[in-house]
């Protein structure tokens, strides 16, 4: 008698399911909604053309006019520091590898059938 009602239960909460999402895709005229941006709302005004949009003198200067300076660096020097080996030697290296890793042990619990099948 439970599975029987238990079915039942089952196919009514699918046919409420389907109903529902059958009435999600109902297309209902009048009810469709556009997402604008604000920017598609905004009028631009016309352009203008201006009076140094067109100048030639404004557009075809004198290469003169614009003069690009270039500074020339200062020639870099090798300081003793920079070539000294106790700044720059691995030690902090050396401490760390001379560490060895301690080898795997397999523990109860990784070969017990219990925890695996």
């Amino acid at each position: 008698m439970k599975t029987k009602k238990a079915r039942l239960n089952q196919m009514i909460l699918a046919t409420f399911l389907f109903v529902f999402l059958l009435s999600g895709n109902v297309e209902a005229e009048g009810t469709e909604w556009t997402a604008v941006s604000g920017l598609e709302k905004v009028e631009e005004s016309k352009l203008e053309v201006e009076n140094w949009m067109v100048n030639e003198n404004y557009w075809f200067a004198d290469e003169n006019t614009f003069v690009v300076e270039t500074e020339q660096d200062e020639n870099l020097t090798l300081e003793s520091w920079m070539l000294d080996k106790n700044k720059w030697g691995l030690a902090v290296f050396e401490y760390a590898s001379a560490e060895a890793e301690q080898g795997l042990m397999l523990e109860k619990w990784m070969t017990n059938e219990m925890y695996w099948n």
